[in-house]
């Protein structure tokens, strides 16, 4: 018996008949009285051919030679090189432009996360496959291409048309451990937007909203806050927190947006009220909550204070202290309280010169691009 996908494979690499007939993989053996293989396969060939053509196919009709001969096999190599191409384009657009493009879908983890298993599919089915290049196999190559260009595009527009602003994804050290990207000012009535995304039962978030609290109250009048504590059964259980989900900040400096669960047994990440605060998570967060956005240009990720510094106070012992500036809560808290509002004052121009005047401030302000 002939192999005839293997003669159709061979076929669609150019071979001659000569040379197709002599390959073991064909399993072609001319008989005595038939002449030269390669004629002899080549006659065989198009008979075959001409028998399929005549076959009747369930409506009567005949039946095209390639149905049966020159139809493309599915395969996991063909697949592998289908949704690799595909999904490497989408993650490197991911990379290169977050947002609009990463913004649904981000490049980390979760294109990172489809990519590698992609890979991992066409490595599998390249191992298998008898042929690992043919042209059935750089066809997927090209359709992957495309197909990558036309998910990331229309995940792209779709973002562009819900109105999601677009992000560099380019970031420059600060310091503090803060970050700066070239990103258009994100303001309100033309004051510069805190944002903070996180969680009460986070212990991290719960350490960091002590600094927030204490910047946020040097620029203007902060209420709707109320004392709670991170989940027992987490790291540094109980960690104090003063809670900023529901709270309002009057000030001619600051706008804030803030979104903090509030169940402070189980972490649970808040929902996004529009495709701007989605945009910056996506883009920048890859450390996890609490994630601080301050006038979409400066960032942090991850805590702004060691929750283990806090451990064995009590929310009002950690209010009481900061209000005084001394103790173990207000030496955790002072650095990164100081940081926060120099940026936000770096986000004002300057403003106001009262509190850029303030030494601990003026000398954060020197260090900020």
């Amino acid at each position: 018996m002939v192999d005839w996908e293997a003669v159709e494979r061979l076929r669609s690499k150019g071979w001659d008949w000569d040379r197709i007939a002599t390959d073991p993989r064909t399993e072609f053996h001319a008989e005595e009285g038939m002449g030269e293989p390669g004629r002899a396969l080549r006659a065989l060939y198009y008979q075959r051919r001409s028998r399929q053509q005549r076959r009747p196919g369930p409506g009567g009709g005949s039946r095209k030679s390639d149905e049966l001969s020159d139809r493309p096999r599915w395969s996991l190599a063909r697949v592998g090189m289908i949704v690799a191409p595909a999904f490497g384009i989408w993650l490197a657009l991911a990379l290169l432009f977050p947002s609009p493009v990463g913004t649904y879908l981000p490049a980390f983890p979760v294109l990172v996360v489809v990519f590698l298993a992609a890979v991992f599919v066409l490595a599998f089915g390249l191992l298998r496959a008898s042929e690992r290049w043919n042209t059935t196999l750089r066809n997927g190559v090209v359709v992957g291409v495309v197909l990558g260009f036309v998910l990331a595009g229309g995940f792209g527009l779709s973002a562009v048309l819900g109105g999601c602003p677009t992000l560099s994804s380019s970031l420059g050290p600060e310091p503090a451990q803060w970050e700066k990207a070239s990103n258009p000012a994100w303001q309100v009535s033309g004051a510069p937007v805190f944002f903070f995304y996180g969680s009460i039962a986070c212990p991290y978030c719960s350490a960091s909203s002590w600094a927030v609290q204490f910047a946020l109250s040097k620029l203007g009048s902060l209420s709707g806050t109320y004392y709670d504590h991170s989940s027992l059964t987490d790291v540094y259980p109980g960690t104090p927190e003063v809670v900023l989900a529901s709270a309002t900040l009057q000030s001619q400096w600051v706008s804030i947006d803030i979104l903090e669960s509030t169940d402070n047994a189980q972490i649970t990440y808040p929902a996004f009220p529009s495709c701007t605060e989605q945009a910056y998570v996506s883009a920048y967060d890859s450390s996890g909550i609490p994630f601080v956005v301050v006038n979409g240009q400066y960032i942090h990720a991850g805590t702004l204070v060691d929750p283990s510094q806090l451990s064995g106070l009590n929310a009002t012992t950690v209010q009481s202290q900061i209000a005084q500036q001394q103790g173990v809560a207000w030496n955790a808290v002072e650095s990164q309280g100081y940081f926060l509002l120099a940026y936000l004052v770096k986000a004002n121009g300057g403003q106001p010169a009262s509190v850029a005047a303030q030494s601990q401030v003026a000398a954060d302000l020197a260090q900020i691009t």
